[in-house]
Formats: C-alpha cells, structure tokens, sequence
C-alpha cells in the first residue's frame, strides 16, 4: 500500500513531534503493509505553517529520509505537501513555491472547513487550467459537503480527485463525516483512501485498517484501487483509474 497524506516530517507542523515519533510512524506503517509515503506537511496556511517548496524544505525531508535509512524503516519516501487552497495557489505554483505529490500532475489540496463553495470552485478551476489535477483532501470533513454531498460530486465532475481519511473509513458508524466518506465510497466518487496521520497514537499510520473496511463492505479490489494501485498512479504519474458508478448512477 501506498499512503499519500501523512504528517510524518517531525518538528515542522502539527504532525510527528520528533524524529522518533517520525521513525515510530514509519514503523507502524510498514507492519501494515505500507511500502512508500508521500510526505504531506502543512503548505501555506495563513498565519500557520509556510512550509514552501525551498531549501529548508529540502534538508527536512533529506533528514527524514536518512534517519529512516539509519534504522533500516522500510519505507520510500516521496516529496509532496498538503497544500492550503488560498486565491493566490495557481501563482504560487507558477513560482515554484508550492509542489504537487511526488513530482507529479497531482496536488494535494486543502480548504478551510467554513470555506466557501463559489471561491473553493475557483481555486479548484485555477489549478486546472494550469495542467495540475487538484486532489481534494479529506472532502467528508468539509462543512459544505455536510449540508450537501452534492458539493463532492461536483468537484469529481470537474476533474478533481478525492481523498478519504482512514479514520472516515473505520469510524464510529453514525459519525457524519464516517457517513459521507462511505456514500463516496458506494457511489465510487472517492479515489484514494490515506491516513492523513499525525502521530503515533491518533490519526495513525496503520492504512491496513482501511483496507480491511472497504475489502469487508465493497471488494478487495476496490480497496486495492483505493490504497495501492490509484497511488501507484500518482507516483508514477499515470492517469488516475476511475470506476463507473453503482447501476450507470450515482
């Protein structure tokens, strides 16, 4: 498996606190059959975490990197960010300041959770135009998408691709945001499943409990596309495999 969102550069987000929780991290991921994470630290949140694509970013990552090789963590590491979706996102792209997930077409993106539809669409369509194919993170945690999932299939519609969080997937059963992600899963409108982990104790690294969710309730090959082969995809910069939807509808 292939996990495309996690917080495991220590020290630079809210995510891995230190190395050691970063190795941790790693470890709990390859037990789970996790072969290759993207790195996704917070990217160009106002007032938070920066995080461009520099040199500081550069020497994180090469620190990451040859700390997991230290301790033999059998996990490839590829460079993305989760970037935040500002008015300003296309530019900042241009400029070489924010990076897609692994060099790829692929950025992941994120929004406010209050944001507003009209300007996440203009955002969405600004990255579009330039050849970058937004992957929405965690969309069943968006307030709007709570008020009407609708919001979700437009964005798939648009060419957009979606990422479900782990926790979504497993639960509790009867969560709103559990609910949403198993609609997108039902009517095959979400792409890729991660862990957006941020630690060693919650939100977690261990994607093989998403796995089994989606392998018990829809197919194991569905919960293949979700976790390995669509990541695959993205690494090696592939055209994302979408099914057709349940009965030819949503």
């Amino acid at each position: 498996m292939i996990d495309i969102h996690c917080h495991i550069i220590p020290e630079i987000d809210d995510g891995a606190a230190d190395f050691a929780e970063a190795v941790a991290m790693g470890e709990a991921a390859h037990r789970g059959g996790v072969t290759d994470i993207i790195v996704t630290p917070h990217c160009n949140v106002p007032n938070m975490y920066s995080n461009y694509f520099d040199e500081g970013y550069a020497n994180a990552f090469d620190s990451l990197a040859a700390l997991f090789r230290e301790y033999n963590v059998g996990i490839r590491l590829h460079r993305g960010m989760e970037v935040f979706g500002t008015d300003d996102v296309g530019k900042l792209y241009d400029c070489g300041f924010v990076t897609t997930l692994a060099g790829s077409r692929y950025m992941l993106v994120e929004f406010d959770f209050s944001d507003d539809a009209w300007r996440v669409r203009e955002v969405l369509i600004s990255l579009l135009q330039r050849g970058v194919v937004p992957v929405i993170a965690h969309p069943e945690r968006y307030d709007m998408v709570k008020h009407d999932i609708q919001f979700a299939f437009d964005w798939a519609n648009m060419g957009c691709l979606l990422q479900l969080n782990r926790r979504s997937i497993i639960g509790p059963w009867g969560d709103v945001e559990v609910d949403i992600a198993h609609e997108l899963l039902r009517t095959r409108t979400a792409h890729f499943v991660a862990t957006d982990a941020h630690g060693v104790f919650s939100r977690t690294t261990e994607l093989i409990e998403a796995y089994d969710c989606i392998a018990e309730h829809y197919s194991e090959d569905w919960a293949i596309l979700m976790t390995d082969e669509n990541p695959r995809r993205v690494l090696e910069n592939r055209r994302i495999r979408r099914l057709p939807p349940p009965d030819g509808g949503m």
